[in-house]
């Protein structure tokens, strides 16, 4: 009976097992049929994937605020109701205005295969040219005594490389050891060949991987990297390139047409490094590269959608605690068929829907505000909880902590286990993935408490800082967890159908899904009512 050593977490496990019983009629308020029926709209063919900036997403805003006042929450006075706009501004390249164009005594040519970027252009085109310096793989790596950039004059010049590494004779190992075949290692490339000033540098897939393109090694990022969104009046976020060179993923066709005429292919310079493991980097001679980029640039008008319940406590009603999850997806394809995003996050809309109703089941308010933030822009880059967390429609430091559902109605089935666990975080009929809790030793002893007596495990794989596949930082609640408010993340984790087409209604374990919204209400009814301070007392701000 370790667990009951101390006398105070006895006690807290006490008072949410006697508020479990309490909350009897609130909890039998939340239904499989209800979440099937909320679910299978904002999931449906007609919302088009929900894409933010699209009428589908615009849809489901209408269909949440409409839900939100139905239920009785209240909306913020003065505001535009329900609605929370803020303005993405939306580049896209204009495809027909850009090209690569590679001069020699012989002539030029032309070349209209797509590239990307990077950092993302805040004009709408861009113009630059330079000689060419081809610089094998790019690679300083004194541990390996090796170095593509020794005795090169890059500055101001445009620069070819290669990703990865020296390759064996297939191209499946790395001679220089298995972290060089992570695309990670691109940044340390580009921070050492800025160091030298060039114009640009211009990324190319080895000849070993067999792709032609970045594009062709990640089917569909080109729907990525194609656009670039930004919030307007907001610095965007960190990018490959930010020191000021400009790095631009190419195809292999660019690559061949740069290097004709000097005896070499690209896949004969790599043969040659890899066989030698020696760097065959030069200038080439009489050769220069203009680059031409334009964009189109579009300012939308994007919503989140808010409402509260106010608290009882003539205190601790000044303090909120404000559940939150995405409502938005990634659209469709380029065959028109839908994400139709069930898990990902329609089922974090929908328990938010069906959590913001049992609140008004109860005979007695909360004794804290509860709000209901739904937000969008999740799979574009935060957007929307980056908008909300510094220009809130309720005083930032009322906040006592926040909740975020993200992809919380799946179990682990066959497919997952036939398709391997590799990068995915599906947990079990019994477990929760947990991310959070680490800013305030009373919310993680909320979590820890509610979760025992509602027959859960916590899986807390992913709550940290330095895992690899960084999922601290991958939901809307980094944004609040920056400004030092306790948060908690619930996810029952990432599964086969994850980002693609068959994420369906019919794929969702809606016994799981109950159970997981009656958790998380119970979790935010513990936090609302607990008679203490929420206390921060590991901020983020001083890791």
């Amino acid at each position: 009976m370790k667990s009951f050593r101390n006398s105070g977490l006895f006690v807290c496990l006490l008072l949410i097992s006697a508020s479990l019983s309490a909350q009897k009629k609130a909890l039998e308020s939340i239904t499989i049929p209800d979440l099937r029926n909320h679910i299978s709209f904002l999931a449906s063919d007609e919302l088009e994937g929900r894409a933010t900036g699209e009428d589908g997403l615009n849809i489901a805003a209408r269909y949440i605020a409409c839900q939100a006042e139905h239920t009785g929450l209240n909306p913020v006075e003065g505001e535009n109701g329900f609605f929370q706009y803020y303005t993405l501004v939306d580049r896209s390249y204009n495809w027909d205005q850009c090209s690569i164009i590679t001069e020699k005594p012989s002539g030029q040519v032309e070349n209209n295969d797509h590239f990307f970027v990077f950092p993302a252009l805040e004009e709408s085109s861009l113009e630059l040219s330079g000689e060419v310096v081809f610089a094998g793989y790019g690679i300083k790596d004194e541990s390996n005594h090796y170095n593509d950039l020794e005795g090169l004059d890059l500055e101001g010049k445009i620069v070819l490389f290669m990703n990865r590494a020296p390759m064996n004779e297939d191209g499946t190992e790395c001679l220089f050891g298995p972290t060089w075949l992570r695309m990670e290692n691109l940044d340390l490339k580009v921070e050492n060949l800025a160091a030298m000033k060039p114009r640009a540098l211009f990324m190319v897939m080895d000849p070993k991987s067999g792709f032609n393109s970045l594009t062709d090694m990640v089917p569909g990022i080109e729907r990525y990297f194609s656009k670039s969104r930004t919030l307007k009046g907001e610095a965007r976020g960190p990018q490959v390139g930010d020191g000021g060179t400009k790095v631009v993923f190419i195809n292999r066709s660019v690559a061949d047409q740069i290097l004709e005429g000097t005896g070499k292919t690209l896949a004969e310079l790599q043969k040659e490094i890899d066989s030698s493991l020696e760097p065959h980097s030069f200038q080439l001679e009489g050769t220069r590269v203009e680059m031409n980029v334009s964009m189109n640039i579009e300012e939308k008008a994007i919503p989140n959608v808010f409402g509260y319940i106010e608290g009882s406590d003539p205190d601790l009603k000044e303090e909120m605690v404000i559940y939150m999850a995405h409502f938005d997806h990634i659209g469709t394809n380029d065959d028109g068929e839908v994400f139709n995003g069930a898990d990902d996050n329609a089922s974090g809309t929908v328990a938010l829907l069906e959590i913001a109703e049992a609140y008004m089941k109860e005979k007695k308010k909360p004794e804290r505000s509860v709000g209901f933030l739904w937000v969008s822009g999740e799979e574009i880059g935060l957007f929307g909880s980056s908008y909300f967390a510094n220009n809130p429609m309720v005083p930032i430091e009322s906040i006592a902590a926040v909740i975020n559902l993200d992809m919380v109605a799946r179990t682990i089935n066959e497919e997952d286990m036939e398709a391997g666990r590799k990068h995915m975080t599906i947990v079990g009929e019994d477990s929760v993935k947990v991310i959070g809790g680490l800013q305030s030793k009373v919310l993680m002893d909320i979590n820890t408490r509610t979760l025992e007596a509602m027959g859960l495990k916590g899986n807390y794989t992913y709550n940290d800082m330095n895992h690899p596949d960084r999922y601290f930082f991958r939901s809307d609640h980094i944004n609040f967890a920056r400004k030092d408010i306790p948060v908690l993340y619930y996810s029952t984790g990432t599964h086969s159908d994850y980002h693609k087409i068959s994420d369906e209604v019919e794929k969702l374990d809606f016994n799981k899904f109950l159970h997981m919204t009656k958790f998380t209400f119970m979790v935010g009814f513990n936090t609302a009512n607990y008679k203490g301070e929420i206390t921060v007392d590991h901020p983020m701000s001083t890791w």
